[in-house]
This record gives C-alpha cells, structure tokens and sequence, in this order.
C-alpha cells in the first residue's frame, strides 16, 4: 500500500515537471528572448542599430511633450507635460513664440538625449571586440540633423580594431531614419506663428490645402489651447500647447 502511495506521487511529480517545461517551451516560442548579435567584420551595423532605438525612444518622448524632453513652460494633456510654442500669460494680448527655432531645437534634444545612450553602445562594442582584437578609440561627437521626412546622426570618432597583421579603421559613424518629425516641427511652427499674430490658426482650410496632415485642436479653457498635428500616412505625431490672447472671466 504504501509502495502504491510513493508511486502514485511519483508519477504526479514527474507530471508536474513535464507540464512545467511544457509551458516555458510554449513561452520561449511565443516570446523568443532578444538576442542583440554583435558582427565584428560590420561595426557600423551594431553602432547604428543602437543609434536607431535611442533616437527612436527621443522622438517618443519629443513628440509628446511639445519637443521637450523635460518641460518647463507647460500644461499637462494626457498624463503627459506639454510645452508652450507660444505663450502670453496677460489678457488680450497675442502670445510670443517661445521656440522660433523649434527644429534645431529638437536636433539638440536629441542629441543630448542619445549622447550617454550611443557612449554606452561603444563601451558594450569594445568591450565586445577586445575578446579577439586590440581596440583603441578617440572622444566621441555626435551631432543630430533633422531634414524632411529623414533623420540624420553623424558621429565623429576614430575607431581601430588591430589583431595580427589585421589593422581596421573607422573614422565615422553614421545613421539615418524616415521620420516626419522635421515636417510635424515645421507645421507646429507655423500654427505657433500664425497664432502669434493672429490668436487662431485655421486648421480646417490647412487640411484641405495640404490633406496629407491631419490637425487635432483641443480647447483646454482659459485660452489654453493643445494641438496635434499627424502625418497621415505614417501616423506619426507631434503634441504642443498654445496660449494666445486670453480673455477675462465674462467675455
């Protein structure tokens, strides 16, 4: 009798392991680990692969809060600080444009933002590399251009990989990605413009002489005023605060 017992849980316990790994086998397929594959004869592959994610997870951020990455002028719109284009805190009175440069602003957004990233990137690529290699590098500089419907991050450092006879040398790094993020800041600077001089931007006649870009606005009372203007096709957007000639409790 006890002989069945020890069996019986035995077998159970044997039941229970086949279950288990059955169901991290079933994971495993469905949701494959990421495994990030360093090619050492394409270090250019590596570097912008890194370079791409860290400036895609810029403009994820930028997009939403106005092109900031920490606002300090803003009003907050869905769980999220948005900055003020153009802002004028005295009634009646047209708002000033706080960013007149918004598209080089961004690019130094940007730049700032992926400077620790991409240094991460080289130190993981050299420290790759020295397994079979010999690796010495000058200080990085990195600058972000932002032109229509592209991205653009040049990177100037020397980069030397020697094993043997083997020498290998970089004297650059470059990256570039299709993102309207130029065209979206240009829309939002023309908004910020015309409400500067105007207090309104007429977003319905925009759409119907540029139907490519769709333009939400959103009335957040006491003249405070969130846009989202969105390019169509790729669904890309860029979220930003207006507050322009306010009006008195009354009127």
């Amino acid at each position: 009798m006890i002989q069945n017992k020890k069996s019986q849980i035995f077998i159970f316990v044997i039941m229970a392991l086949i279950i288990i790994i059955g169901v991290v086998i079933v994971f495993l397929l469905i949701n494959p680990p990421e495994v990030s594959l360093l090619d050492e004869n394409n270090p250019q592959a590596f570097v912008e692969s890194c370079v791409r994610e860290a400036v895609e997870e810029a403009i994820g951020i930028l997009s939403k809060q106005g092109g900031d990455i920490n606002p300090k002028g803003s009003l907050q719109f869905e769980d999220e600080e948005v900055a003020y284009l153009c802002y004028n805190f005295n009634y009646y009175y047209q708002c000033v444009n706080q960013r007149p440069l918004l598209i080089e602003h961004i690019e130094n957004e940007i730049t700032n933002y992926i400077r620790p990233i991409v240094s991460d990137c080289f130190f993981n690529l050299e420290s790759g590399l020295r397994k079979r290699y010999e690796v010495t590098s000058s200080p990085m500089e990195l600058r972000t251009v932002l032109q229509p419907k592209v991205v653009f991050v040049e990177i100037d450092k020397q980069f030397e990989m020697v094993r043997d006879d083997e020498v290998r040398k970089f004297e650059g790094f470059k990256m570039s990605m299709s993102h309207p993020i130029y065209n979206l800041a240009e829309l939002g600077m023309k908004v910020a413009n015309q409400e500067a001089q105007y207090c309104n931007f007429d977003e319905l006649g925009h759409m119907i002489l540029y139907p490519e870009y769709d333009i939400t606005k959103f009335i957040r009372g006491d003249a405070n005023i969130v846009y989202r203007v969105s390019e169509r096709a790729s669904g890309e957007s860029f979220t930003f605060a207006i507050r322009s000639c306010p009006l008195p409790d009354g009127y």
